[in-house]
């Protein structure tokens, strides 16, 4: 299955700077050990994986 990712440099106002990250917006489907082997995989020091939510007054579920 494939998953879309983006990359992103947060805390920063340039180009290549600051902390960057991964996020994905779509992580339905993923296993804890899968997230897991794509966090080493990316080697940063933050990914997101990003849920439906499961309260209705909820948007997302990280």
């Amino acid at each position: 299955m494939r998953y879309t990712f983006y990359t992103a440099d947060v805390f920063t106002d340039r180009i290549f700077g600051g902390n960057p990250l991964a996020v994905f917006p779509n992580a339905v489907g993923l296993t804890s050990e899968q997230m897991q082997a794509v966090t080493r995989e990316f080697n940063l020091s933050e990914t997101v994986f990003v849920f439906p939510p499961n309260q209705p007054e909820h948007t997302r579920q990280l």
